[in-house]
């Protein structure tokens, strides 16, 4: 039976409200049951309502005190409690309160990651998965991420968990990965630890779908720092064998890694001699969005090379036709752009470019750019619904790309004005490119 006056650890999520469990089981037995915290006057409540997730059928409970700062600090110390029972409330309760950033930013000055990531290593599979989602909760804040990169020791926990925990735990280990990749200073900070690409790469090739999306993105943002590490550990041929999975999710995470590790020349010469582009023409033509954004977004790194664009001269009537019709019928602004800057990059050959001038120059020049009023500067929808915002690279938004610059974190912002500018510019970069006749 659900009880309603224990703390947090108690919450359930059934298909059915626990609280009508309850009236029904009371009715059974003909007893009826007094809450004291339902007294009116409501004014005589001593003890807070415990905070929620906002989730179906999950019964906000109750908690003992009311979580101030005497209360946040009393739960701190619970940490270190040698009764099993006691850390599992008090890190429930933590877990509860990190959602709410007065509380968070207070328990990082309390130094409370120190405490958690003593308590990675416990017996109980339910702390562990809790103490991880708090710590990646955490991660999202600034002064939460220093302190916990300050003990590389997690790294090493994480990487343990990739290879010896269950499921559950793996996927939330995995989920505190990526959040930590994100930054220039955590990606070296982590890539000092020498076995979290090697780990990363192999505990990818048989683990759940949606853990291997995890593994990828946090791959990507450690090979946007340094691309060297994953190509010596085999990386490129791994995204390549990923790239053929009829999961759209891994697909398009798949070709983000890769477009960082065709950054370097190394990755180059490798999309070269496996023959990248003649993979992505077929990807060029699948019924995912996301899909063909990710492809063209590859295609702008893989065609900068001179035996790229000889491929692509074999490949020009069905390539160039894809990337101008994506250029043309497409309302995706990101994606008009990289498709103008691939027909960029094939302009330089003169076989490309008399064959893009000559046929396409018309159907090029009549490409609609949207107007700041028709975008919202997002290209997906989330199952909230569209997520708004102007290209604010936030480290909260999940699963939705915006639009970003290439620079890394250390570039400024652009919004949609700015973003339809590049558009524009890049359109008629490409008309130039057109008009020239740099051979006569």
């Amino acid at each position: 039976m659900f009880c309603p006056h224990k703390n947090s650890y108690l919450q359930l999520e059934c298909a059915m409200e626990p609280r009508l469990i309850n009236k029904a089981v009371r009715r059974a037995m003909r007893k009826t049951q007094i809450d004291p915290h339902d007294e009116k006057p409501a004014a005589q409540r001593l003890t807070s309502s415990q905070p929620s997730l906002y989730a179906p059928w999950v019964d906000i409970t109750r908690a003992k005190i009311g979580f101030g700062r005497r209360g946040l600090r009393i739960l701190n110390r619970e940490l270190n409690s040698d009764d099993p029972l006691i850390q599992l409330q008090a890190v429930n309760s933590i877990y509860d309160q990190v959602y709410i950033s007065e509380s968070a930013l207070f328990l990082i000055s309390l130094n409370v990651v120190y405490r958690l990531i003593k308590l990675i290593e416990h017996s109980d599979a339910t702390l562990r998965e809790k103490v991880i989602l708090i710590l990646t909760r955490l991660a999202n804040y600034y002064q939460g991420k220093k302190q916990i990169l300050s003990r590389p020791i997690i790294i090493d926990r994480i990487v343990d968990i990739f290879l010896e925990d269950c499921k559950e735990i793996r996927y939330a280990a995995a989920f505190l990965l990526k959040t930590l990749t994100r930054g220039e200073y955590a990606c070296e900070v982590i890539l000092k630890n020498e076995r979290v690409v090697e780990v990363l790469l192999k505990v990818m090739l048989n683990d759940h779908m949606t853990i291997v999306v995890f593994y990828l993105n946090a791959l990507k943002n450690l090979a946007e720092y340094d691309q060297e590490r994953p190509l010596r550990a085999n990386a490129f041929q791994v995204m390549r064998n990923f790239m053929k999975v009829h999961e759209p999710r891994i697909v398009t995470a798949a070709m983000d890694c890769m477009t960082q590790l065709c950054k370097h020349p190394v990755g180059k010469a490798l999309a070269d001699q496996y023959d990248i582009i003649k993979a992505i023409k077929v990807l060029l033509l699948a019924s995912n969005v996301e899909v063909i954004i990710c492809a063209v977004g590859l295609l702008n790194y893989v065609t900068i090379t001179n035996m790229s664009k000889w491929r692509s001269k074999e490949l020009q009537w069905d390539l160039v036709k894809r990337l101008v019709d994506l250029a043309v019928s497409s309302n995706l602004p990101s994606l008009q752009l990289r498709s103008l800057q691939v027909l960029i990059n094939l302009c330089e050959s003169p076989d490309l470019h008399h064959h893009i001038g000559s046929i396409w120059r018309d159907k090029i020049s009549g490409i609609p750019v949207k107007t700041h009023e028709q975008w919202d500067g997002t290209t997906t929808t989330t199952t909230f619904g569209l997520e708004t915002g102007h290209n604010y690279r936030t480290m909260c938004i999940e699963d939705v790309e915006t639009v970003r610059n290439d620079e890394g974190d250390n570039a400024q912002v652009v919004n949609a004005h700015s973003f339809l500018q590049r558009v524009r510019d890049a359109k008629q970069r490409l008309l130039d490119a057109i008009d020239r006749r740099p051979y006569k």
